[in-house]
């Protein structure tokens, strides 16, 4: 195997950390806009009205959602990245400290003590090399910049708009309930070919990861619904306003 081969798999890895946002962002999108639409198609007969409400929704969502990935993501990787800080002011200020810490890490990983010992003596003529060791073998922290707030962000956004799109669109094609029904089977196969995508890539069984996914995403939005049909027995005087 090349290096070359080595360099590109790790770029692999570093680009399917977003599989997240894209799960999410289509899952969300299309659950929220299909059982919006449902709402607004059992209150009116205008497609006119049910695409404009599925559209402003899908924009808003798709902004609120992006923002919301962003100020994660970017939160997440301030306290990551204070932690590469305190990390390197210990392991300057404290540096046989550091080596005893980093020894001990290989030796609880497998490598003979000797062996580590040597190791860490060599790494310790390198402080770069030595101090990425560090803060991956003692702390956790891996160097792959895979934490990326504002492509995280994008990928959110655009993912939720995709979702989001996929009930709208039977209802420029069909009227009726026959756009409802098409809307729904067109969500439902979306959802276990997401499924069957993330069982690909996870090296899973297609099939099984996309029943799994289906199921547990029409189950969290029954869920919701059975929810609301509670809260209107207990409170039948209760209007409950449709929302995504």
């Amino acid at each position: 195997m090349a290096l070359a081969t080595i360099e590109q798999k790790k770029e692999v890895i570093e680009g399917r950390a977003r599989i997240r946002e894209l799960v999410f962002g289509i899952q969300d999108g299309l659950i929220s806009t299909e059982g919006l639409l449902a709402g607004v198609q059992g209150a009116t007969e205008s497609s006119t009205v049910v695409i404009i409400t599925g559209l402003t929704a899908m924009f808003s969502g798709a902004v609120s959602m992006a923002a919301g990935s962003y100020l994660s993501s970017n939160a997440q990787k301030e306290i990551f990245d204070k932690e590469l800080r305190e990390a390197e002011v210990l392991a300057a200020k404290e540096p046989y400290l550091a080596a005893e810490a980093l020894l001990k890490s290989l030796s609880q990983e497998g490598l003979p003590r000797e062996q580590s010992y040597r190791l860490v003596k060599l790494l310790l003529r390198e402080r770069d090399v030595f101090l990425r060791s560090f803060q991956e073998k003692v702390f956790g922290l891996g160097s792959a910049e895979i934490n990326q707030p504002l492509k995280a962000a994008m990928v959110m956004a655009a993912s939720f708009v995709a979702g989001a799109l996929i009930p709208i669109v039977p209802y420029l094609i069909l009227a009726g309930a026959g756009a409802l029904y098409g809307s729904a089977a067109l969500s439902a196969a979306t959802l276990f070919g997401v499924g069957v995508l993330k069982g690909y890539l996870a090296a899973k069984s297609p099939l099984l990861s996309g029943v799994q996914f289906f199921a547990i995403a029409v189950g969290a939005a029954g869920l919701g619904y059975l929810i609301g049909l509670v809260v209107q027995y207990f409170f039948p005087g209760l209007a409950i306003p449709v929302t995504g």
